[in-house]
Formats: structure tokens, sequence, C-alpha cells
């Protein structure tokens, strides 16, 4: 890795970070700019994983103190058996598909930032499971955005105020990245170092936002969110590496 693809993945790193942590959707920075470095759509999105999984780690130490253990680890199941399923069909997708799956991703993780989400029907019984292992296939699969959806399920779902539905999500999210990076690592498309370098970045951008003390994120940073998603998904589509 050059020192400049270096500098990119630390800059996409650095924005993703940021962007995370006010708002969400970080990915439709990270995912092009791990394309671009390493050359494969599948590539970027295996070793995106890394970065998510060291931010999560983060993520649930700082809330260890309001997370539902109990309610987290039953979630977590059913999200890391899906996440399994996600990253394996991932990992045989030829690289076209991969950039269209990876860029309907990113649209919806635009759609998300600007659209306020329908209000969701309390899930009970089997719903929940089922709910949370197909949000675990799509985190497995492409991962972008699935914190917008899990949190629709836990507010909305399940009725959980927004401090203890993030504390669930960071908790369900690390559970599930794990077998994805097992399954992409087992098909050899993990670059690690590519991964903690990124991840670098990622830190450094949540340390920014969070010393800025905006806790309810800022409205510009949903059209920064968008701008990038058009970016990214002209870049997959249209000029691939």
């Amino acid at each position: 890795m050059s020192p400049a693809e270096a500098a990119i993945l630390l800059g996409a790193g650095l924005g993703a970070g940021f962007i995370n942590t006010l708002a969400g959707g970080g990915s439709v920075l990270t995912i092009p700019a791990l394309e671009f470095v390493t050359g494969s759509a599948g590539v970027a999105n295996a070793t995106n994983r890394i970065a998510i999984l060291l931010q999560n780690i983060a993520a649930v130490r700082g809330f260890r103190s309001v997370i539902d253990w109990r309610l987290a680890t039953r979630l977590a199941v059913p999200v890391t058996i899906g996440s399994l399923g996600g990253a394996w069909t991932a990992s045989l997708l030829d690289p076209k598909s991969m950039r269209v799956a990876l860029s309907i991703a990113v649209a919806l993780v635009a759609v998300s930032a600007v659209v306020k989400p329908p209000r969701t029907r309390p899930l009970t019984g089997v719903a929940v499971p089922v709910v949370f292992l197909l949000a675990g296939f799509y985190a497995g699969f492409v991962q972008a955005g699935v914190g917008f959806f899990l949190l629709a399920a836990l507010v909305g779902g399940l009725g959980l105020d927004l401090v203890r539905a993030n504390a669930i999500k960071v908790f369900v999210v690390l559970f599930g990245t794990l077998p994805a990076l097992l399954i992409f690592g087992l098909r050899g498309q993990l670059f690690i170092v590519h991964g903690l370098v990124l991840a670098c970045g990622n830190m450094a951008g949540a340390t920014i936002a969070s010393h800025l003390a905006i806790k309810k994120g800022a409205a510009w940073i949903r059209y920064v969110v968008v701008a990038a998603a058009v970016l990214a998904i002209v870049k997959l589509l249209f000029f691939p590496s």
C-alpha cells in the first residue's frame, strides 16, 4: 500500500467516523475508497468490516453501563446467524454483481438519511427473531446502513428509547461482524492492513465529532451523506477499478 493509498483510506475513515458519530451512513465514504485502493468491490465490502469491528468494540465499552445484556444477547443470536449466511452469499458474488449490490445498499443509506422512516408496528413473538435474522443477513451481505434498520426495529418495534436502542445496536452489530470476518477471511477477501489504516481514520473522526458535543447530529450531515452516496454509486457502477 502506497502512502497516497493510505492517505485516501485515512481520509475516508476520518469522514466516516465523523458522519457515523453525528448521524450515520459513513460507509458511503469507506466502501468506494476501499474499492478504489484495492481494485475489488468484494474486498472493499469485506475489509470495511475490520473498521466496523473496532468501532463497535469501542462503542460497546462506552455503552456498557446502559446495555440490557439479556435482551442484547438474545437479539445477537439471530443477527449472528443471519450475518453468517449474508457474508457467505456476498463472498460468492462475481465483481459486477457485488458492485451492483453495494450501489443499491449505498442508495438505501442515502434514502434512510433524509427520509423519516414510517412508524413500525410492535414486534412480538416469532416476528422478533425473524426481523433480526433478516437484519443480520443484510449486515453480513453488505453492512452499509444496517444501523438505520436496527434502530427502527429496536425503537419502533420493541419500544426502546434511543440511548438503549443504540447500545443494543452496537452490541449486535459487533457480534454480527465476527462471522462475516471469518467467512471473508476464509475466502481470502480481507486486506487486514488496509482495514486497520481505515479503522485509525474512523476512530480519529469519531473522536473529533464527539468533542464537538453535538449529541443530536447536524442536519447538514444528511446532505453530505446523500452527495457522497451519489458519487459512490457513480464510481462503483461506471468507473470500476
